[in-house]
């Protein structure tokens, strides 16, 4: 008989999967199982770890991971849930694809090579997070080594929280040089913005009508200064500034329901690449697959009645984005997912932390290093293809597309949307390391003091909060790092998640989560 040692361990080095830095560090194993965590000193993060990287024990022994396919919330086995997916592509006229988060590009050129053999005709992505149009600035990887020489930085967003091992890099060399000069763009107050020489703080989704105006680019018919918010000599300095950089870099993050078009964020920020000469960094959770067809050309099938069945590889969908499922009604979906979920068709996979292969970070392509065996029962996107058919192979990643985009009638309905707002509070998301997953802190609801005053809601009061898309309580933080008419969480769970309105992006085809009318009132 083994005698069992509390004291050995086993140490697996890992790659972090959680945002686009691509972290080292090491998994600790004893005899009873997930110890902890370990920081390698001479991995690319020197030894630290942002709290989702050190949530990494957690999420790998988490109760809620699934190790058997669900139907409904009632567990079956592979067999016989194979055979049901095999009877159901046997169809394929009737079945339809889409791709999230966390798939790998080895297993995306196997996804795509398994539907031009049974012959399903396209594939959507379900990736409707707005760092999706960040993917255009993967092309050349970066170095924070890189940012030694530059003079001038522009941070879009948070980084701090969005990708924190940033935050080191960001702040030694601003520290370094008084001559160096920081611009943050943001709605919300935060600790990113706590560095920066001049904080440009934009009305709600405003953030492409700055880009513009701060590259001089400017649009007929729209007050830039009206629209945004920020003083018209302030941002006469910043573009003169920007215009005068020897070197810079323009650091870009996105969060969840945070502005009206993220695609135009995407073309401002080109606007602003080609007129201060700075390259834009993007820092992001994912590095989002392309598909090969569209979101709506996909509903619009559902509508049609052309599909019945619809296989999604990933984590988030449909999950995280309940707002959806009422235009998904007649359709049967079959989601790959690491952690239980009671709804739908649920098939156990492995987290991207257990996987052999690829990610594509910020800095270029990464290993995972397949370390670290699944729960017994959850079975690789590869293993699952194999169940349904033999000798798929794998096809060509489509071309990286970019949508033909008008751009100026987009920046005259962003610029209405934001000059004849009404009077209602608006719910915006965030980013917050330490709220990953609701595995640490919950979330909180960020509220300006005036609107809690005016609501008779104190300070950690419970508020529930309602929108035309769901309602849920939350506790209160009373802050003025969000101005007057304004709200803020992070949107971390499915519950906050579904109160975010949609729509559906003319140009692109795809999901745009927005900022939100909301209703909020203290719960007794």
């Amino acid at each position: 008989m083994k005698t069992i040692d509390p004291n050995a361990i086993n140490v697996k080095k890992m790659l972090c999967p959680f945002c686009s830095f691509g972290c080292e560090f090491g998994v600790v194993f004893n005899d009873f199982g997930i110890k902890g965590v370990e920081y390698i000193k001479s991995g690319s993060s020197a030894g630290r770890l942002c709290p989702r990287g050190s949530a990494a024990a957690i999420y790998l022994d988490h109760p809620k991971r699934l190790t058997t396919p669900l139907k409904k919330g009632v567990s079956i086995d592979w067999p016989k849930m194979g055979k049901e997916l095999t009877k159901i592509t046997g169809s394929p006229k009737s079945v339809a694809a889409a791709v999230d988060r966390n798939v790998t590009p080895e297993e995306y050129t196997k996804i795509l090579g398994f539907c031009k053999k049974i012959g399903v005709d396209g594939i959507a992505t379900t990736y409707f997070e707005p760092e999706y149009y960040l993917r255009r600035f993967f092309d050349k990887p970066f170095s924070m080594d890189d940012i030694e020489n530059a003079d001038c930085i522009v941070i879009l967003g948070d980084p701090f929280n969005h990708a924190p091992m940033s935050s080191r890099s960001i702040i030694d060399w601003k520290l370094k040089d008084r001559n160096h000069a920081l611009f943050v763009i943001d709605t919300v107050n935060t600790h990113t913005a706590g560095f920066a020489d001049k904080f440009l703080r934009v009305n709600v989704g405003t953030e492409p009508l700055l880009l513009f105006g701060l590259a001089q680019d400017n649009i007929e018919g729209i007050d830039v200064t009206k629209a945004t918010g920020i003083d018209g000599s302030l941002l006469k300095e910043v573009s003169a500034k920007l215009k005068g950089a020897k070197k810079g870099f323009i650091f870009a993050c996105l969060s969840f329901g945070h502005t009206y078009d993220p695609v135009l964020v995407a073309e401002g920020l080109v606007r602003l690449q080609e007129f201060s000469g700075m390259s834009v960094v993007p820092l992001v959770e994912f590095r989002a697959h392309e598909g090969t067809e569209s979101f709506a050309a996909l509903l619009e099938k559902v509508k049609k009645k052309k599909i019945k069945y619809l296989l999604n590889f990933g984590e988030l969908f449909p999950f995280y984005y309940p707002q959806l499922i009422a235009d998904m009604r007649a359709v049967s979906i079959y989601a790959t997912s690491p952690l239980k979920f009671n709804d739908h068709n649920v098939l156990p996979v492995p987290l991207n932390l257990e996987k052999e292969g690829t990610i594509i970070t910020t800095f270029g392509k990464k290993k995972l290093t397949g370390n670290i065996e699944p729960p017994s029962g959850a079975k690789s996107i590869g293993s699952i293809l194999d169940m349904l058919t033999q000798e798929y192979g794998e096809a060509k990643v489509p071309a990286l597309t970019q949508p033909k985009v008008d751009v100026a009638g987009r920046a005259r309905k962003l610029a209405d949307i934001a000059v004849s707002r009404k009077k209602s509070l608006r719910l915006i998301g965030e980013k917050i390391a330490f709220n990953f997953m609701g595995f640490f802190d919950s979330e909180m609801l960020k509220m300006n003091p005036a609107d809690a005053s005016e609501l008779g809601i104190m300070p950690n009061d419970t508020a529930t909060i309602a929108s035309v898309k769901g309602s849920c309580d939350l506790a209160v933080k009373i802050t003025e790092d969000v101005g007057n008419g304004i709200v803020a969480v992070a949107a971390e769970t499915p519950a906050i998640r579904g109160l975010f309105d949609y729509e559906m992006d003319a140009d692109t085809k795809s999901v745009n989560f927005i900022p939100t009318e909301v209703k909020v009132c203290r719960k007794e």
